[in-house]
């Protein structure tokens, strides 16, 4: 990024940091960004292993008035986390938002990304969102991320989706040629694109795809979510927008490599077939000989419905073959380790989840953390007592297996006694149904550190 970009984008954050969330909330209630910022969950897709936070040392690129930085707090007890951003406005909100819920285990540095090796850290966590789009020289900002980033380090980081941005960037090139890019945007600016949108003739496809905020003939352009909303898409410093190939090229220039999708349960191109069991032909040829950057560029071609391209990358050839518990033999199941995924671990899901084991209903797994899934997820309230087991802490195979055993000894079809064998397939049936969602993680003993 140029000196004249980072005055420009500086000035516009300093005017209003982002995101404008009062001092005093806390995100206890933020579910699916928990999940996605505790490191378990990257760290579980790469190496199949459950990460403790504790020392782990996260940065925090471009955290803006700390919201997202309090919310990898949150989601990482005891962890070092620094954060950078270049607007000192917006800096010195997040220190007050720390110093108001008395959390001092973060740092606060005024940097920019190309020179955050000044810091002298490693890093085993990189969160890096809404920033790589400004960047005039996206490949010399990820090689300064993946600089500091630790061998078995994990970077989230994403891109504006150029197909589905593609009007704001049409919107963004009217006003630059009406002359409200040649400073930092401010109230006069907002309002002139309020009042041509709000004067558009309905029908005006400009209006149509980039227009429903001004919809309404009460809109209060004083309001920080108006302006906000404003800024970030109709007047927006230096917005690019990029397609999966692009991105890809990216990571390979950079000695990264894709890991995942963070909402990777919302990237499969079956989904979008009215019977994904049962596509056209040359479809099913084609996504069993493709590669995932393929996949991946073959959705956001069919529907582009996501603003962010949103992943985790890791170094260059660091990546490990995951066998799927699916694919598990009883050995391999003797030897794991059963874990609830931490962001369940919560007083008001356990009271749920209490509930439906007193009422013997059906729980809704899902309906706290519903990033991985796209319909809800329920299990029994027999199978609830079993994830209960698992409130306090992680247990053996065996140990469910014969918890299982007390709480439900008979089976029901023959009104016999359960084998050991039956016990154990049982469990093995409910693990591999969450696993998929990441709500149970699964070790094997001789891969835990």
């Amino acid at each position: 990024m140029t000196e004249a970009q980072q005055k420009l984008l500086t000035e516009q954050y300093d005017s209003l940091p982002y995101p404008r969330i009062p001092i005093e909330e806390l995100p206890t209630n933020n579910y699916k960004s928990l999940f996605i910022d505790d490191l378990t969950t990257s760290y579980y897709l790469y190496q199949q292993k459950v990460i403790n936070p504790h020392n782990q040392i996260i940065l925090d690129v471009g955290c803006g008035s700390g919201w997202t930085t309090l919310n990898l707090a949150f989601a990482n007890p005891h962890a070092k986390i620094v954060a950078i951003d270049l607007s000192q406005n917006s800096l010195d909100f997040a220190r007050k938002r720390f110093d108001y819920h008395n959390i001092k285990n973060v740092e606060f540095h005024q940097i920019a990304m190309e020179n955050i090796h000044q810091l002298g850290y490693q890093y085993n966590y990189i969160n890096c969102e809404d920033v790589l789009y400004f960047s005039s020289d996206p490949v010399k900002s990820l090689k300064a991320l993946q600089s500091v980033l630790k061998l078995d380090g994990i970077i989230r980081g994403d891109f504006h989706s150029y197909y589905q941005r593609f009007y704001y960037y049409q919107s963004q090139e009217l006003f630059r040629c009406l002359g409200l890019f040649d400073s930092n945007p401010d109230d006069f600016e907002i309002e002139v694109v309020a009042e041509t949108m709000k004067n558009l003739q309905p029908h005006t496809i400009l209006k149509r795809n980039t227009g429903s905020l001004f919809n309404n003939e009460n809109i209060d352009l004083t309001s920080d979510k108006t302006k906000q909303s404003i800024l970030m898409n109709h007047l927006i410093q230096d917005d690019k927008g990029f397609t999966i190939p692009q991105i890809f090229e990216l990571l390979n220039q950079s000695n990264l490599a894709f890991l995942s999708m963070v909402n990777w349960r919302q990237w499969d191109v079956r989904d979008l077939f009215k019977d994904r069991e049962n596509i056209p032909t040359v479809w099913e040829f084609v996504l069993e000989n493709a590669s995932e950057a393929e996949k991946l560029h073959l959705f956001e071609l069919l529907h582009p419905c996501h603003r962010l391209i949103d992943f985790w990358c890791v170094n260059n050839n660091t990546i490990i073959s995951i066998q799927s518990p699916s694919t598990w033999s009883k050995n391999d199941w003797q030897n794991a380790i059963i874990h609830l995924h931490p962001q369940f671990k919560y007083s008001v899901i356990k009271e749920d989840l209490l509930n439906s084991i007193r009422q013997q209903n059906p729980w809704e797994v899902s309906k706290y953390i519903t990033l991985p899934t796209l319909n809800p997820v329920y299990i029994s309230s027999s199978q609830s007592a079993l994830l209960l087991f698992l409130w306090d802490q992680s247990r053996t195979f065996e140990e469910l297996v014969n918890y299982w055993l007390k709480i439900q000894p008979i089976n029901l079809l023959t009104s016999q006694a359960k084998t050991i064998i039956e016990a154990q397939d049982e469990v093995i049936g409910l693990v591999q149904k969450l696993e998929i969602f990441l709500y149970l993680l699964v070790e094997k003993t001789n891969t835990i550190n």
